[in-house]
Protein backbone atom coordinates (compact mmCIF):
# COMPACT_ATOMS: atom_id res chain seq x y z
CA UNK A 1 0.00 0.00 0.00
CA UNK A 2 3.25 2.21 0.27
CA UNK A 3 2.92 2.99 -3.69
CA UNK A 4 -1.10 3.41 -3.45
CA UNK A 5 -0.99 6.21 -0.95
CA UNK A 6 1.09 8.52 -3.16
CA UNK A 7 -0.26 7.71 -5.95
CA UNK A 8 -4.04 8.97 -4.65
CA UNK A 9 -2.76 12.06 -3.05
CA UNK A 10 -1.74 13.09 -6.79
CA UNK A 11 -4.85 11.70 -8.08
CA UNK A 12 -6.64 14.90 -8.02
CA UNK A 13 -3.66 16.73 -9.58
CA UNK A 14 -3.25 13.93 -12.37
CA UNK A 15 -7.22 14.59 -13.09
CA UNK A 16 -6.65 18.09 -13.56
CA UNK A 17 -3.92 17.74 -15.74
CA UNK A 18 -5.13 15.28 -17.86
CA UNK A 19 -8.26 17.36 -18.37
CA UNK A 20 -6.41 19.69 -20.44
CA UNK A 21 -6.39 16.66 -23.17
CA UNK A 22 -8.91 16.31 -25.95
CA UNK A 23 -8.43 12.84 -25.94
CA UNK A 24 -11.71 12.01 -23.91
CA UNK A 25 -10.60 7.92 -23.95
CA UNK A 26 -7.75 8.71 -21.78
CA UNK A 27 -9.12 11.35 -19.64
CA UNK A 28 -12.21 8.88 -18.40
CA UNK A 29 -10.17 5.69 -18.25
CA UNK A 30 -7.51 7.70 -15.85
CA UNK A 31 -11.16 9.11 -14.01
CA UNK A 32 -12.59 5.26 -13.43
CA UNK A 33 -8.91 4.27 -12.34
CA UNK A 34 -8.85 6.93 -9.73
CA UNK A 35 -12.18 6.22 -8.66
CA UNK A 36 -11.26 2.59 -8.25
CA UNK A 37 -8.08 3.20 -6.32
CA UNK A 38 -9.97 6.09 -4.18
CA UNK A 39 -12.81 3.26 -3.27
CA UNK A 40 -10.54 0.51 -2.75
CA UNK A 41 -7.91 2.70 -0.03
CA UNK A 42 -10.64 4.13 1.89
CA UNK A 43 -11.72 0.66 2.58
CA UNK A 44 -8.70 -0.88 3.54
CA UNK A 45 -6.79 2.15 4.96
CA UNK A 46 -5.89 2.31 8.35
CA UNK A 47 -7.58 4.99 10.66
CA UNK A 48 -5.74 7.48 10.79
CA UNK A 49 -5.23 7.47 7.03
CA UNK A 50 -9.04 7.24 6.30
CA UNK A 51 -9.29 11.41 6.79
CA UNK A 52 -6.30 11.45 4.27
CA UNK A 53 -8.31 9.16 1.49
CA UNK A 54 -11.62 10.53 2.07
CA UNK A 55 -10.11 14.29 1.38
CA UNK A 56 -8.06 12.40 -1.76
CA UNK A 57 -11.56 10.99 -2.87
CA UNK A 58 -13.21 14.70 -2.46
CA UNK A 59 -10.78 16.42 -4.44
CA UNK A 60 -10.79 13.37 -6.98
CA UNK A 61 -14.73 13.61 -7.19
CA UNK A 62 -14.42 17.43 -7.78
CA UNK A 63 -11.46 16.87 -9.84
CA UNK A 64 -14.03 14.69 -12.27
CA UNK A 65 -17.02 17.10 -11.97
CA UNK A 66 -14.70 19.38 -13.13
CA UNK A 67 -13.01 17.15 -16.36
CA UNK A 68 -16.75 16.28 -16.92
CA UNK A 69 -18.01 19.80 -17.21
CA UNK A 70 -15.09 20.14 -19.07
CA UNK A 71 -16.05 17.42 -21.72
CA UNK A 72 -19.57 18.08 -21.15
CA UNK A 73 -18.58 21.69 -22.86
CA UNK A 74 -15.80 20.25 -25.17
CA UNK A 75 -18.42 18.00 -27.10
CA UNK A 76 -20.93 20.93 -26.84
CA UNK A 77 -18.41 23.48 -28.61
CA UNK A 78 -17.38 20.50 -31.34
CA UNK A 79 -21.70 19.93 -31.72
CA UNK A 80 -21.63 23.82 -32.20
CA UNK A 81 -18.36 24.16 -34.89
CA UNK A 82 -19.54 20.72 -36.36
CA UNK A 83 -23.38 22.48 -37.07
CA UNK A 84 -21.29 25.77 -38.40
CA UNK A 85 -19.17 23.63 -40.68
CA UNK A 86 -22.35 22.31 -42.11
CA UNK A 87 -23.99 25.84 -42.19
CA UNK A 88 -20.64 27.11 -43.92
CA UNK A 89 -20.54 23.83 -46.25
CA UNK A 90 -23.93 24.21 -47.37
CA UNK A 91 -23.85 27.99 -47.96
CA UNK A 92 -20.49 27.25 -49.75
CA UNK A 93 -22.48 25.04 -52.08
CA UNK A 94 -25.13 27.04 -52.25
CA UNK A 95 -22.39 29.74 -53.27
CA UNK A 96 -20.89 27.73 -55.46
CA UNK A 97 -24.43 26.95 -57.25
CA UNK A 98 -25.52 30.33 -57.14
CA UNK A 99 -22.09 30.96 -59.22
CA UNK A 100 -22.68 28.36 -61.72
CA UNK A 101 -25.96 29.59 -62.57
CA UNK A 102 -24.34 33.15 -62.40
CA UNK A 103 -21.74 31.57 -65.22
CA UNK A 104 -24.10 29.89 -67.31
CA UNK A 105 -25.86 33.60 -67.54
CA UNK A 106 -23.08 35.21 -68.06
CA UNK A 107 -22.38 33.01 -70.82
CA UNK A 108 -26.31 33.18 -72.35
CA UNK A 109 -26.04 36.93 -71.75
CA UNK A 110 -22.74 37.33 -73.78
CA UNK A 111 -24.42 34.75 -76.29
CA UNK A 112 -27.37 36.92 -76.49
CA UNK A 113 -25.39 40.16 -76.37
CA UNK A 114 -23.43 38.55 -79.44
CA UNK A 115 -26.73 37.89 -81.31
CA UNK A 116 -27.67 41.23 -81.05
CA UNK A 117 -24.56 42.69 -82.36
CA UNK A 118 -24.70 40.67 -84.94
CA UNK A 119 -28.55 41.83 -85.24
CA UNK A 120 -27.43 45.35 -85.41
CA UNK A 121 -24.92 45.26 -87.46
CA UNK A 122 -26.83 43.69 -89.91
CA UNK A 123 -29.51 46.65 -89.88
CA UNK A 124 -26.97 49.16 -90.17
CA UNK A 125 -25.45 47.29 -92.72
CA UNK A 126 -28.86 46.67 -94.66
CA UNK A 127 -29.74 50.19 -94.25
CA UNK A 128 -26.52 51.30 -96.55
CA UNK A 129 -27.12 48.61 -99.58
CA UNK A 130 -28.31 50.03 -103.27
CA UNK A 131 -29.51 46.99 -104.48
CA UNK A 132 -30.24 42.87 -103.78
CA UNK A 133 -26.80 41.92 -104.60
CA UNK A 134 -25.41 43.75 -101.78
CA UNK A 135 -27.36 42.20 -99.34
CA UNK A 136 -26.35 38.57 -99.54
CA UNK A 137 -23.31 38.70 -97.51
CA UNK A 138 -24.77 40.95 -95.11
CA UNK A 139 -27.83 38.07 -94.73
CA UNK A 140 -25.27 35.54 -94.57
CA UNK A 141 -23.54 36.64 -91.98
CA UNK A 142 -26.41 37.84 -89.67
CA UNK A 143 -28.33 34.16 -90.11
CA UNK A 144 -24.80 32.39 -88.92
CA UNK A 145 -24.63 34.70 -86.03
CA UNK A 146 -27.94 35.50 -85.41
CA UNK A 147 -29.85 32.17 -85.70
CA UNK A 148 -27.20 29.66 -86.43
CA UNK A 149 -28.32 27.89 -89.54
CA UNK A 150 -26.69 26.56 -92.23
CA UNK A 151 -29.46 25.61 -94.82
CA UNK A 152 -31.51 28.41 -95.83
CA UNK A 153 -32.92 30.66 -98.46
CA UNK A 154 -34.76 34.08 -99.02
CA UNK A 155 -37.47 35.47 -101.47
CA UNK A 156 -38.01 39.07 -102.09
CA UNK A 157 -41.64 39.96 -103.65
CA UNK A 158 -41.51 40.19 -107.30
CA UNK A 159 -42.48 43.30 -108.99
CA UNK A 160 -45.39 41.49 -111.38
CA UNK A 161 -47.26 41.22 -108.05
CA UNK A 162 -46.83 40.14 -104.22
CA UNK A 163 -48.75 36.75 -104.65
CA UNK A 164 -45.07 36.26 -106.42
CA UNK A 165 -41.74 35.89 -104.80
CA UNK A 166 -38.13 35.91 -106.77
CA UNK A 167 -35.34 33.71 -105.23
CA UNK A 168 -32.53 36.28 -103.37
CA UNK A 169 -30.59 33.94 -102.22
CA UNK A 170 -30.55 29.82 -101.56
CA UNK A 171 -27.77 28.49 -99.26
CA UNK A 172 -27.77 24.52 -98.38
CA UNK A 173 -30.62 23.27 -99.46
CA UNK A 174 -30.62 21.08 -102.40
CA UNK A 175 -33.84 18.76 -102.63
CA UNK A 176 -35.24 20.89 -99.81
CA UNK A 177 -39.33 23.15 -100.34
CA UNK A 178 -37.18 26.02 -99.86
CA UNK A 179 -34.84 25.52 -102.93
CA UNK A 180 -37.64 27.25 -104.69
CA UNK A 181 -40.57 28.96 -104.17
CA UNK A 182 -42.95 26.88 -106.56
CA UNK A 183 -41.97 23.85 -104.24
CA UNK A 184 -42.26 25.95 -101.09
CA UNK A 185 -45.61 27.52 -101.72
CA UNK A 186 -46.70 23.78 -102.08
CA UNK A 187 -45.34 22.73 -99.26
CA UNK A 188 -46.84 25.34 -97.13
CA UNK A 189 -50.15 24.79 -98.38
CA UNK A 190 -50.03 20.98 -97.98
CA UNK A 191 -49.49 21.89 -94.00
CA UNK A 192 -52.42 23.83 -94.41
CA UNK A 193 -50.44 27.24 -93.75
CA UNK A 194 -50.23 30.72 -95.12
CA UNK A 195 -46.77 32.64 -96.19
CA UNK A 196 -48.68 35.59 -94.54
CA UNK A 197 -47.60 33.63 -91.75
CA UNK A 198 -45.15 32.42 -89.73
CA UNK A 199 -45.06 28.49 -89.33
CA UNK A 200 -43.08 25.33 -88.40
CA UNK A 201 -42.83 22.39 -91.12
CA UNK A 202 -42.25 19.34 -89.73
CA UNK A 203 -42.40 16.91 -92.92
CA UNK A 204 -40.52 16.71 -95.18
CA UNK A 205 -37.95 18.17 -92.90
CA UNK A 206 -37.80 20.30 -89.71
CA UNK A 207 -38.05 23.82 -91.14
CA UNK A 208 -39.69 27.32 -90.80
CA UNK A 209 -41.13 29.55 -93.11
CA UNK A 210 -41.18 33.69 -91.59
CA UNK A 211 -42.27 36.35 -93.64
CA UNK A 212 -40.77 39.87 -93.77
CA UNK A 213 -44.13 42.35 -93.48
CA UNK A 214 -44.60 46.61 -93.44
CA UNK A 215 -48.00 47.44 -93.38
CA UNK A 216 -49.71 44.13 -93.98
CA UNK A 217 -47.60 44.14 -97.14
CA UNK A 218 -45.61 40.72 -97.76
CA UNK A 219 -41.96 41.97 -98.68
CA UNK A 220 -40.01 38.93 -98.49
CA UNK A 221 -40.11 35.01 -96.93
CA UNK A 222 -37.33 33.66 -95.24
CA UNK A 223 -37.06 30.07 -94.96
CA UNK A 224 -34.57 27.67 -92.65
CA UNK A 225 -33.94 24.16 -91.91
CA UNK A 226 -33.73 24.18 -88.16
CA UNK A 227 -29.84 23.22 -86.85
CA UNK A 228 -29.76 20.24 -84.95
CA UNK A 229 -30.56 19.82 -81.20
CA UNK A 230 -32.42 23.49 -81.22
CA UNK A 231 -35.65 23.79 -79.95
CA UNK A 232 -37.74 24.40 -82.94
CA UNK A 233 -39.96 27.24 -81.53
CA UNK A 234 -37.44 29.11 -79.64
CA UNK A 235 -35.57 29.30 -83.62
CA UNK A 236 -39.50 30.21 -84.83
CA UNK A 237 -39.58 32.63 -82.36
CA UNK A 238 -36.01 34.30 -83.04
CA UNK A 239 -36.64 34.33 -86.64
CA UNK A 240 -39.83 35.83 -86.23
CA UNK A 241 -37.41 38.70 -84.57
CA UNK A 242 -35.07 38.74 -87.14
CA UNK A 243 -37.39 39.39 -89.73
CA UNK A 244 -39.03 42.18 -87.93
CA UNK A 245 -35.30 43.97 -87.51
CA UNK A 246 -34.88 43.68 -91.44
CA UNK A 247 -38.43 44.18 -92.89
CA UNK A 248 -38.05 47.51 -93.18
CA UNK A 249 -34.67 47.02 -95.58
CA UNK A 250 -36.40 45.03 -97.53
CA UNK A 251 -39.04 47.52 -98.16
CA UNK A 252 -36.51 50.14 -98.88
CA UNK A 253 -34.80 48.48 -101.46
CA UNK A 254 -38.06 47.56 -102.71
CA UNK A 255 -38.63 51.30 -103.27
CA UNK A 256 -35.27 51.50 -104.35
CA UNK A 257 -36.14 48.38 -107.52
CA UNK A 258 -39.26 50.07 -107.75
CA UNK A 259 -37.79 53.56 -108.78
CA UNK A 260 -35.22 51.76 -110.59
CA UNK A 261 -37.63 49.79 -112.51
CA UNK A 262 -38.98 53.07 -113.59
CA UNK A 263 -36.22 54.12 -114.84
CA UNK A 264 -36.15 51.16 -117.36
CA UNK A 265 -39.49 50.09 -117.57
CA UNK A 266 -41.76 51.94 -120.04
CA UNK A 267 -44.81 52.88 -117.60
CA UNK A 268 -47.15 52.44 -120.66
CA UNK A 269 -46.33 49.50 -122.32
CA UNK A 270 -44.45 47.63 -119.23
CA UNK A 271 -41.47 47.10 -121.79
CA UNK A 272 -38.00 48.22 -121.23
CA UNK A 273 -36.75 51.77 -122.56
CA UNK A 274 -34.61 52.25 -125.78
CA UNK A 275 -31.40 52.68 -123.42
CA UNK A 276 -32.16 49.50 -121.82
CA UNK A 277 -32.63 47.44 -125.30
CA UNK A 278 -28.97 49.39 -126.44
CA UNK A 279 -27.20 47.92 -123.70
CA UNK A 280 -28.75 44.59 -123.34
CA UNK A 281 -27.89 44.27 -127.14
CA UNK A 282 -24.18 44.70 -126.69
CA UNK A 283 -24.30 42.48 -123.87
CA UNK A 284 -25.72 39.64 -125.80
CA UNK A 285 -23.51 40.25 -128.97
CA UNK A 286 -21.09 39.68 -126.37
CA UNK A 287 -22.19 36.93 -124.90
CA UNK A 288 -23.07 34.73 -128.64
CA UNK A 289 -19.34 35.83 -129.61
CA UNK A 290 -17.96 34.49 -126.78
CA UNK A 291 -19.78 31.15 -127.01
CA UNK A 292 -20.27 30.73 -130.60
CA UNK A 293 -23.95 31.37 -130.39
CA UNK A 294 -26.93 33.27 -132.34
CA UNK A 295 -28.94 36.53 -131.68
CA UNK A 296 -32.63 37.48 -133.02
CA UNK A 297 -33.79 40.92 -133.51
CA UNK A 298 -37.34 41.37 -134.05
CA UNK A 299 -38.70 45.01 -134.91
CA UNK A 300 -41.98 45.87 -134.75
CA UNK A 301 -44.25 48.60 -136.19
CA UNK A 302 -47.83 49.50 -135.26
CA UNK A 303 -49.60 49.55 -138.82
CA UNK A 304 -51.06 53.59 -139.41
CA UNK A 305 -51.29 54.01 -135.85
CA UNK A 306 -50.88 57.88 -136.69
CA UNK A 307 -54.37 57.10 -138.04
CA UNK A 308 -55.65 55.70 -135.47
CA UNK A 309 -55.16 58.34 -133.00
CA UNK A 310 -56.34 60.82 -135.16
CA UNK A 311 -59.77 59.23 -135.65
CA UNK A 312 -60.09 57.87 -132.30
CA UNK A 313 -57.96 60.31 -130.42
CA UNK A 314 -54.75 59.64 -128.31
CA UNK A 315 -55.96 57.45 -125.05
CA UNK A 316 -57.22 54.77 -127.97
CA UNK A 317 -53.95 54.95 -128.87
CA UNK A 318 -52.38 54.46 -125.44
CA UNK A 319 -55.05 51.40 -124.68
CA UNK A 320 -53.91 50.30 -128.18
CA UNK A 321 -49.59 50.76 -127.05
CA UNK A 322 -50.33 49.29 -123.77
CA UNK A 323 -52.02 46.07 -125.01
CA UNK A 324 -49.22 45.33 -128.10
CA UNK A 325 -47.03 45.37 -124.85
CA UNK A 326 -48.58 43.14 -122.95
CA UNK A 327 -49.06 40.84 -126.06
CA UNK A 328 -45.55 40.94 -126.35
CA UNK A 329 -44.33 40.06 -122.79
CA UNK A 330 -46.80 37.31 -122.55
CA UNK A 331 -45.63 35.77 -126.24
CA UNK A 332 -41.49 35.40 -125.20
CA UNK A 333 -39.40 33.56 -122.75
CA UNK A 334 -38.09 34.98 -119.56
CA UNK A 335 -34.52 35.25 -121.43
CA UNK A 336 -35.99 37.18 -124.13
CA UNK A 337 -36.21 41.12 -123.94
CA UNK A 338 -39.15 43.35 -125.21
CA UNK A 339 -38.66 47.18 -125.21
CA UNK A 340 -40.33 49.80 -126.90
CA UNK A 341 -38.01 51.46 -129.21
CA UNK A 342 -39.92 54.87 -129.90
CA UNK A 343 -43.48 56.31 -130.40
CA UNK A 344 -45.69 52.68 -131.92
CA UNK A 345 -41.73 50.62 -132.79
CA UNK A 346 -41.35 48.28 -129.89
CA UNK A 347 -38.04 45.58 -130.02
CA UNK A 348 -37.35 42.24 -129.26
CA UNK A 349 -34.05 40.40 -128.31
CA UNK A 350 -34.30 36.50 -128.77
CA UNK A 351 -30.72 35.33 -127.39
CA UNK A 352 -29.38 31.72 -129.21
CA UNK A 353 -32.89 31.45 -131.68
CA UNK A 354 -31.99 30.29 -134.67
CA UNK A 355 -33.54 31.77 -138.08
CA UNK A 356 -36.37 29.59 -138.57
CA UNK A 357 -37.03 29.82 -134.69
CA UNK A 358 -37.24 33.51 -134.52
CA UNK A 359 -39.01 33.95 -138.00
CA UNK A 360 -41.96 31.79 -136.37
CA UNK A 361 -41.95 33.27 -133.16
CA UNK A 362 -42.70 36.31 -135.28
CA UNK A 363 -45.59 35.72 -137.21
CA UNK A 364 -47.05 34.28 -134.10
CA UNK A 365 -46.96 37.49 -132.38
CA UNK A 366 -48.04 39.04 -135.99
CA UNK A 367 -51.12 36.50 -135.57
CA UNK A 368 -51.91 37.30 -131.79
CA UNK A 369 -51.88 41.35 -132.24
CA UNK A 370 -54.32 41.09 -135.58
CA UNK A 371 -56.37 38.43 -133.76
CA UNK A 372 -57.09 41.31 -130.96
CA UNK A 373 -59.77 43.07 -131.13
CA UNK A 374 -60.49 46.80 -129.51
CA UNK A 375 -63.82 48.11 -128.84
CA UNK A 376 -64.44 52.33 -128.70
CA UNK A 377 -68.53 53.40 -128.99
CA UNK A 378 -70.18 51.08 -131.29
CA UNK A 379 -67.35 49.98 -133.10
CA UNK A 380 -64.64 47.09 -132.87
CA UNK A 381 -61.96 47.89 -134.26
CA UNK A 382 -58.48 45.79 -134.87
CA UNK A 383 -55.38 46.23 -136.10
CA UNK A 384 -51.61 45.24 -137.38
CA UNK A 385 -48.13 44.78 -136.98
CA UNK A 386 -45.37 44.79 -139.30
CA UNK A 387 -42.12 43.41 -138.33
CA UNK A 388 -38.53 43.10 -139.55
CA UNK A 389 -35.84 40.68 -137.99
CA UNK A 390 -32.30 40.50 -138.86
CA UNK A 391 -29.96 37.68 -137.33
CA UNK A 392 -26.51 37.51 -135.88
CA UNK A 393 -24.34 36.74 -136.91
CA UNK A 394 -26.18 35.91 -140.06
CA UNK A 395 -27.13 39.54 -141.16
CA UNK A 396 -24.45 41.70 -139.01
CA UNK A 397 -21.50 41.33 -136.70
CA UNK A 398 -22.34 44.31 -134.66
CA UNK A 399 -25.26 45.80 -132.67
CA UNK A 400 -25.57 48.75 -134.83
CA UNK A 401 -25.64 46.89 -137.75
CA UNK A 402 -27.99 44.39 -136.51
CA UNK A 403 -30.47 46.99 -135.44
CA UNK A 404 -30.36 48.53 -138.81
CA UNK A 405 -30.82 45.52 -141.20
CA UNK A 406 -33.65 44.65 -139.08
CA UNK A 407 -34.84 48.78 -139.43
CA UNK A 408 -34.72 47.98 -143.60
CA UNK A 409 -36.62 44.51 -143.01
CA UNK A 410 -39.02 46.32 -141.31
CA UNK A 411 -39.22 49.02 -144.10
CA UNK A 412 -39.64 46.29 -146.42
CA UNK A 413 -42.50 44.95 -144.68
CA UNK A 414 -44.37 47.99 -144.80
CA UNK A 415 -43.68 48.70 -148.27
CA UNK A 416 -44.99 45.02 -149.27
CA UNK A 417 -48.53 45.76 -147.54
CA UNK A 418 -48.00 45.39 -143.78
CA UNK A 419 -49.18 42.97 -141.46
CA UNK A 420 -46.37 40.81 -142.34
CA UNK A 421 -42.85 39.72 -141.10
CA UNK A 422 -40.07 40.51 -143.42
CA UNK A 423 -36.53 38.90 -143.36
CA UNK A 424 -33.48 40.79 -143.59
CA UNK A 425 -31.48 37.69 -145.51
CA UNK A 426 -34.76 37.67 -147.77
CA UNK A 427 -34.61 41.29 -148.11
CA UNK A 428 -30.54 41.63 -149.50
CA UNK A 429 -32.01 39.09 -152.05
CA UNK A 430 -34.56 40.74 -153.28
Amino acid sequence: MNWVFPFLCASPALIFWSARFSQKRFLWGILGFVFFLDALTALVSPLNLKAVALVCAFWSSAASFWAYTEYARDQKKDAASKASLQKLLAKSDEVSNRLSELKLESVKIEREQKKTLALYGAVKSLAQALGWEDTKPILESAVDQYLGATAYSFYVSSSSGSANFDALLCRGLHDSPGASFSSLKKCIESHSQSYRQACLIHSPEEAMVTPFEDNGEVLGLFYAKIPHGTNAEEFLRNSKIFAGEIAFAFRRLKLFQDVENLSRIDGLTGAHRRGEFEERLRHEIVRARTFKTTVGILMLDIDHFKKLNDRYGHPFGDQVLKRVGEILNASVYETDFVARYGGEEFVVILPRAEPAGALRKAEAIRAAIEAEKFSIAFETISISVSIGMSHFPRDASDPESLVQEADQALYAAKDRGRNQVADASQVKKS
